[in-house]
């Protein structure tokens, strides 16, 4: 472990992260130790240094839901993903950079809404990115309205989260159904 001094004291970091640590680590715990260090700091008013550990989180947030795209896994990747993204809107909101915030906001609906939509996606994982979408959606229209942005943009997000939503579950039923050998149609099964 790499000692770094910070304000208040010194913290421990890994030096290198391997992308077996999914495995080895039961994947989601050290995402869960920095968000809750940034949490911490941001309680105790050390926003700089909440920032950078948030962000430190986001990485660790990207990192699991790039591998649970690749192969299946134990923890809830589009929870971690949208959690990292909107605690450092929050943050971002509170401090007031908007425009920060909002692509934070932004971030998080576009990549779920990417993943569910990819038929090279594992289904689980596109349905686990549907169910999420909800929170991803809410978090940025509520920004949007706050920010005074036209409801035609806040409608065409859940129009798109809506068709998205229907599509992944159909295709889910269907590949149910079809007990994944499916050759008249492009799904891809989990």
């Amino acid at each position: 472990m790499k000692q770094v001094s910070i304000p208040g004291g010194t913290q421990a970091f890994a030096a290198s992260r391997s992308r077996d640590f999914v495995v080895i680590d039961g994947g989601d715990r050290y995402w869960k130790r920095l968000t809750e260090r940034a949490n911490m700091a941001y309680s105790q008013g050390e926003i700089s240094l909440a920032r950078g550990i948030y962000g430190d989180a986001l990485a660790e947030g990207e990192r699991l839901f790039a591998a649970a795209l690749e192969k299946p896994c134990h923890y809830p990747a589009p929870v971690i993903y949208n959690v990292s993204c909107h605690n450092l809107a929050e943050l971002e909101n509170g401090e007031g950079n908007h425009q920060e915030a909002e692509g934070l906001y932004r971030r998080a609906y576009e990549r779920l809404l990417e993943a569910a939509r990819s038929s090279s996606s594992p289904m689980a994982m596109r349905v686990a990115c549907v169910q999420h979408l909800k929170q991803a959606l809410a978090a940025l229209a509520h920004h949007l309205r706050l920010r005074g942005r036209d409801d035609g943009v806040i409608d065409r997000a859940v129009q798109e989260a809506y068709g998205t939503a229907f599509a992944v579950f159909r295709a889910a039923r269907h590949a149910e159904q079809a007990g994944g050998d499916c050759p008249h149609c492009p799904i891809i099964p989990s």
